[in-house]
């Protein structure tokens, strides 16, 4: 009771609690001679209106628990059972048999003899057998199943741990594997001949042996081989759409998304792609173009490239260099190469044992740069050199990025000449610019300004101060740490602002857990500290490589845009949620 009034504090202090209980918990909670433990326990719950109530009669609990225990499984449980399969194969010259022993989930047993009339190696015989079976219990509707043989082989090029060189036995292999994987869960496992008994007199007994068995047994016949027979496929259609299909709706047909801020991102994205020849491509940096495709058909290239017959469980960023190399492009690569790596089994279980402290690496870099700023004006501070008194400072709405500049007079102009200067020759024309209702904003000059190069202008509403509150909070911090740098010279405030805003573009956000750098450049910037304490890639720096790694982060940089999207709703929702707990709404009616 403690524990879950510790959990749910909220709901203990905003509803009586009624504790059900034979023990006597209510004296031993209001007694004065008990244990200090429990002494300190019952001041903690004192808090709460708890009341206590004796258990009542057991029999409708009991009439409950034996409906509950008698119920009968239902059909879909029954279908969802696992299904047991026992199969082995016998070939000679005198002829060749398949044996086949099928456990139900009920207990059901079935026996299934099948005779074969085309020649067969040993190793085609028992592949013959294992599909056998899976089409046996297909047929009856399973959905799990659990194969079991005593050929370690067979077991072990199925499961990836042996490779087949054979051009048959490889036809074989990727029939099994195909078949496989039609079920919900399907398992192969090896077992000694003696566990495996009954399939192996099965198999003698379709290729003509002698086996004395009372138990009905089904006698069939297989004409062709597995790999030769023609079986119609039935694919599964998903309704979602690949990554690329609003861009190649938007290249190929002009259409865009409904939603206008998916449509501005699709338009911005769709720079970097073309269509050549049918196919959609990438423009990647260290190579011309790069054949986008579905993040299924990118998984599938991992798994070959990871643990194919050419592969050879190398790393993430070795199997990187291997698909970009071939040209191959899709947002999640990065990604998917790693969750891979880290399900791998023979990896887990040969990787080298690292002793370091392991910690989460959320890299996240900024969807579409410099798009929104808001900005506003700080002041009047102690007059410095140049009569400055002022400061204009704009704060990019996604990275956190500050550009900021001492004034002397805040006028429409000087504001137009710092968004010009500061904002629109550094990082492009931005999208949207949000101020207040100042004149410096609302005068003329700013406005023709941003008119002329296509920059939406909107105000903080009077009654939403919350529109600007980024440039606010921004704000909050620069005069903190103006205050603690200039102490006694208040007019050599100028001289410090490049210092503080350095330090705060270096300095990570809680809203995106990166430094403004970056969320800007990708990578965070050196500090003094990597200098004064050299760190690991201060030590092993290289040109060359270096080179690489930068380019690298550049070709992952629509993942890690993705990523902090989806955190930054994240933070925004955590916020809206603990905002909303302190509201108290007021409803009126006509005449109060």
């Amino acid at each position: 009771m403690l524990i879950a009034a510790r959990k749910l504090r909220p709901y203990f202090q905003a509803h009586p609690i009624k504790v059900v209980s034979d023990l006597p918990l209510k004296k031993a909670l209001g007694s004065l001679d008990v244990p200090r433990r429990l002494l300190k326990w019952a001041v903690e719950l004192s808090e709460f209106d708890i009341s206590f109530l004796p258990k009542t009669a057991y029999k409708g609990q009991v009439l409950a628990d034996f409906v509950v225990e008698n119920t009968g499984r239902t059909e879909k449980r029954d279908q969802e059972a696992i299904w047991h399969v026992y199969v082995d194969g016998a070939a000679s010259e005198r002829g060749s048999g398949l044996g086949i022993h099928i456990k139900g989930p009920k207990g059901e047993i079935f026996y299934y003899a099948i005779h074969i009339t085309f020649p067969v190696t040993n190793n085609m015989v028992e592949y013959e057998a294992l599909m056998a079976g899976l089409r046996l219990v297909e047929a009856v509707g399973a959905t799990k199943v659990k194969i079991y043989m005593d050929s370690q082989l067979m077991v072990n090029e199925i499961n990836r741990q042996y490779d087949v060189h054979d051009p048959t036995l490889t036809k074989y292999l990727e029939k099994a594997r195909a078949a496989l994987a039609t079920f919900e869960e399907a398992t192969i496992e090896h077992i000694p001949r003696g566990m495996n008994e009954i399939a192996n007199a099965l198999s003698k007994l379709a290729k003509g042996s002698e086996m004395n068995n009372e138990t009905p047994i089904t006698i069939m016949e297989i004409p062709e081989t597995c790999i030769a027979q023609t079986k119609p496929k039935v694919l599964k259609i998903s309704n979602q759409l690949e990554w690329y299909t609003p861009i190649w709706d938007y290249l190929t047909r002009g259409q865009l998304p409904t939603d206008k801020l998916a449509a501005q991102r699709v338009k911005r994205w769709a720079t970097e792609f073309t269509i050549l020849e049918g196919e959609l491509l990438e423009k990647g940096y260290r190579r011309p173009w790069l054949t986008c495709i579905s993040d299924s058909q990118g998984k599938k290239l991992i798994e070959e490239v990871h643990s194919g017959i050419c592969g050879s469980h190398q790393s993430p960023y070795n199997i990187d260099k291997r698909i970009e190399r071939e040209g191959y492009f899709w947002p999640t690569m990065r990604k998917d190469m790693i969750d891979t790596v880290r399900r791998c089994e023979r990896c887990q279980y040969h990787s080298c044992v690292s002793r370091k402290p392991r910690t989460s690496l959320n890299s996240i870099a900024s969807p579409w740069p410099f798009d929104v700023w808001e900005i506003d004006i700080l002041g009047p501070f102690p007059t410095a050199k140049a009569n400055l008194r002022f400061l204009v400072v704009a704060v990019e709405y996604f990275t956190k990025w500050i550009e900021a500049k001492p004034l002397a007079l805040i006028t429409s102009p000087r504001i137009a000449d710092f968004v010009k200067h500061n904002i629109v020759y550094r990082y492009g024309i931005p999208h949207t610019i949000i101020s207040d209702n100042g004149r410096q904003f609302t005068g003329a000059p700013f406005q023709d300004m941003c008119e002329g190069l296509g920059i939406h202008s909107l105000f903080s509403s009077v009654s939403h101060p919350q529109t600007n509150g980024l440039a606010e909070v921004s704000n909050r911090t620069k005069l903190e740490g103006l205050k603690k740098k200039i102490e006694g010279s208040k007019g050599a405030w100028p001289d410090f602002l490049d210092e503080i805003l350095w330090s705060y573009n270096t300095t990570p956000r809680t809203a995106t857990g990166r430094s403004p750098f970056a969320m800007v450049y990708g990578m965070e910037a050196i500090t003094p500290m990597e200098i004064v304490q050299p760190t690991l890639r201060t030590i092993a720096y290289e040109w060359n490589k270096n080179n690489e790694k930068k380019m690298i982060k550049l070709e992952a940089i629509y993942e890690l845009r993705e990523e902090a999207r989806a955190r930054m709703a994240e933070y925004q929702r955590k916020m809206r949620r603990n905002f909303d707990r302190k509201v108290t709404p007021r409803h009126f009616q006509p005449g109060d």
